[in-house]
């Protein structure tokens, strides 16, 4: 810590920076208070001064100089003491009062107790400091964790984690990967919207969304997009789904079993039905469109094919395609519904129903 010792007699100057040097502190002098005054911008800390000093600045008004412009704390040293000077040096800042002559080990222990309180400030400081740091660092974390919550309700916490753990280039990253595609459609829904209330409609619908996105996540898959009153899902991106055409199958099951058991939502809901199409096929995962607009999907013929036999799936049906049927035949009983032209698609395709789990 440095100190700056004002004194006009040099036996006292030199005796007091000696104590102190010797005490382990880094020490300058001066001769006077104008001295002092030029010295002051200085990375001083404590400042030790006579009260009675030739010149225009004696020790109290540098006391007032001292601590009106800085942080500096002050240590009065005179050898002429009275209760008048003391107090007003005090009322100008003086942290200690010192009446010469004084033994090294007096002053060794004012300086040294300044020099305490002065540490302690700055370890409250550092804390007070650090606190705030935290308390910025907690709202920063705080309103993170409110927009991830936000973000994954449009979104999935692994698509999420793709994002960010790709953040510059997500948008153009894409993989090779095997998938089940799910579509599921409300069927019926549009004439049962026409006779119910707008806010009825939509209640119904995410009642029905509930059940479906409950069974596509107990079973491993990501719901990806909402269409209308459908939805579409993938097994198998952006994570591994073990044998993902049995899980998919399983998932259309369980969904069609708790839609069941959905209170009616008004007239004409009992005439509502999920339907399911369900393929199997390699495909491109990762983030389609452009960086300032973009999103996790798949693309491939596989899934163009799903889209295909959605349309043409029957109220309460779950039809899959020929690569699905040949990994899920050994699980669940299956009616070929046999080859059935679709658009876009050259040749036929064997598509099949599928009616339950085998019984072991």
């Amino acid at each position: 810590m440095k100190l700056l010792i004002v004194d006009d007699e040099k036996s006292m100057r030199e005796l007091a920076a000696r104590t102190l040097k010797e005490a382990g502190y880094d020490v300058e002098t001066a001769e006077s208070g104008d001295e002092a005054l030029t010295r002051l911008p200085g990375d001083f800390e404590i400042v030790l001064t006579d009260l009675d000093m030739p010149g225009s600045l004696g020790g109290v008004e540098l006391t007032k100089r001292v601590r009106s412009s800085s942080n500096k704390d002050v240590i009065i040293m005179t050898g002429f003491p009275d209760l008048t000077t003391a107090i007003e040096a005090v009322r100008e800042g003086a942290y200690d009062y010192l009446v010469k002559p004084f033994s090294p080990d007096t002053l060794r222990m004012s300086v040294d107790r300044c020099a305490a309180k002065r540490s302690l400030s700055k370890d409250l400081e550092r804390e007070r400091a650090l606190r705030e740091e935290l308390k910025r660092a907690y709202a920063e974390l705080s309103a993170m964790q409110k927009v991830r919550d936000l973000f994954g309700q449009f979104t999935t916490q692994e698509v999420a984690r793709f994002v960010m753990d790709h953040p510059d280039d997500f948008w153009k990253r894409g993989e090779r990967r095997e998938v089940t595609i799910l579509f599921a459609d409300v069927r019926q829904f549009t004439p049962y919207a026409s006779r119910v209330p707008p806010e009825e409609a939509v209640r119904s619908l995410n009642q029905i969304f509930e059940v479906l996105v409950t069974a596509v996540r107990e079973e491993g898959g990501e719901v990806n997009k909402f269409m209308g009153d459908g939805l579409m899902a993938i097994f198998g991106a952006p994570r591994d789904v073990p044998d993902h055409p049995v899980a998919a199958t399983r998932a259309a099951l369980k969904a069609q079993a708790m839609f069941q058991f959905l209170a009616p939502g008004g007239a004409g809901h009992d005439s509502l039905a999920l339907g399911f199409a369900l393929n199997t096929g390699e495909v491109i995962a990762g983030c389609v469109g452009a960086k300032d607009r973009t999103e996790y999907s798949v693309i491939g013929s596989a899934v163009n094919l799903a889209a295909r036999i959605e349309k043409i799936c029957r109220p309460h049906e779950i039809v899959i395609g020929p690569e699905t049927a040949a990994r899920v035949k050994s699980v669940f009983e299956l009616d070929s519904r046999g080859l059935v032209d679709l658009p876009g698609f050259p040749d036929p395709v064997e598509l099949f129903t599928v009616l339950g789990g085998k019984r072991v």
